[in-house]
């Protein structure tokens, strides 16, 4: 046995009850914001911490959604992409950014939080903050149970790749 599988043997899952809270967020979220803006930030900020089951769930829903391969890898890594996005995916892929390499208050400038609204008004800016708050939380719940991305339904095998653009 590997020790990562022995690890993860040992490690215990977050209780149902401890999950509701968070059950709770996603359906909020998944109310509120747009499929295309969740997949942006969703995929973002799995990446950004690396936490393969999210990666490889959000990949999938992204690619059943429609999203080819090669824009779900520009996502990814959208800041060597930005001509690739428009300027509202871009506002949400820096806000998903900032939110996610917190650094205090100068984290989310007022200039990106102004570009956030005009994109998607004020209500929306709250929106995606609960947005990038739950994937973040699921990752960090992801990552500490080491939960196995091979576990997830319907996967193909580039959902369980290091992101790369063909």
């Amino acid at each position: 046995m590997s020790t990562s599988q022995s690890t993860h043997d040992q490690r215990k899952q977050v209780s149902a009850a401890a999950m509701a809270p968070m059950l709770a967020l996603e359906a909020y979220s998944r109310a509120r914001v747009s499929r295309d803006d969740s997949h942006l930030i969703r995929l973002r900020v799995s990446a950004v911490n690396g936490c393969r089951y999210c990666t490889a769930m959000h990949r999938r829903d992204a690619r059943r959604d429609g999203w080819s391969a090669d824009r779900i890898a520009a996502v990814e890594d959208w800041t060597a992409n930005v001509a690739e996005m428009s300027p509202a995916e871009q506002a949400v892929l820096r806000f998903a950014d900032a939110l996610t390499h917190v650094d205090g208050e100068d984290s989310v400038p007022d200039e990106l939080w102004a570009d956030v609204v005009r994109h998607r008004g004020d209500t929306g800016a709250g929106q995606l903050v609960m947005e990038v708050v739950t994937i973040n939380a699921w990752n960090r719940i992801a990552i500490a149970t080491r939960k196995d991305p091979g576990s997830l339904r319907g996967l193909v095998p580039g959902d369980l790749e290091p992101v790369s653009r063909g």
